[in-house]
């Protein structure tokens, strides 16, 4: 007999299991502990979640972006900079940092990491620039405190959602010949 009801065998148990299954897994997500979780809601920002078992809404509702919060990023280059009194000298610029405000990081601004790489010269090159080659060879410690607390400024106004946790300016010499 075909009985059609939610009886042993019946498809549409089958189905209401599998939707059912479907939605228990398209609801929970579960957020490793160096990450956040970046909530969208029909594609517009909702909020962050934080590392553990979390809930949201069955796709296509909402997604989550997960992004790494603790790794630390680095940035080296050599940058060539003109001081003060017109000499030439070669600076290596050494700069950490990490996601701070996921949401920002992702929707503040096109590319964050390229944002701090020119912010990053620019503010070397703004700092080494105003002072003299002996400062430049001699006293790169309270450039580097200087240009860090610069950057820093540059990335929030920016909206890159990054913070500097070091900036060092490792080598500085004229360059060669």
């Amino acid at each position: 007999s075909f009985g059609g009801g939610l009886g042993d065998g019946s498809p549409l148990r089958w189905i209401w299991i599998a939707l059912g299954l479907w939605l228990a897994f398209s609801c929970f997500v579960l957020i490793g502990e160096q990450y956040r979780g970046v909530v969208l809601r029909f594609g517009q920002f909702e909020r962050v979640m934080q590392p553990g078992p979390n809930f949201k809404l069955p796709w296509p509702m909402e997604r989550v972006i997960k992004v790494n919060a603790t790794q630390i990023k680095n940035y080296e280059d050599q940058v060539p900079v003109l001081t003060q009194d017109e000499n030439i000298v070669d600076v290596a610029v050494n700069v950490q940092y990490k996601i701070s405000d996921p949401e920002l990081y992702l929707f503040g601004t096109r590319d964050g990491d390229e944002v701090l790489k020119q912010a990053a010269l620019s503010t070397v090159r703004e700092q080494v620039g105003r002072s003299t080659l002996d400062t430049v060879l001699g006293a790169r410690e309270q450039l580097a405190v200087w240009a860090r607390e610069r950057l820093q400024k540059s990335l929030d106004a920016y909206r890159t959602g990054l913070q500097v946790t070091e900036l060092n300016l490792p080598d500085a010499r004229p360059p060669q010949q």
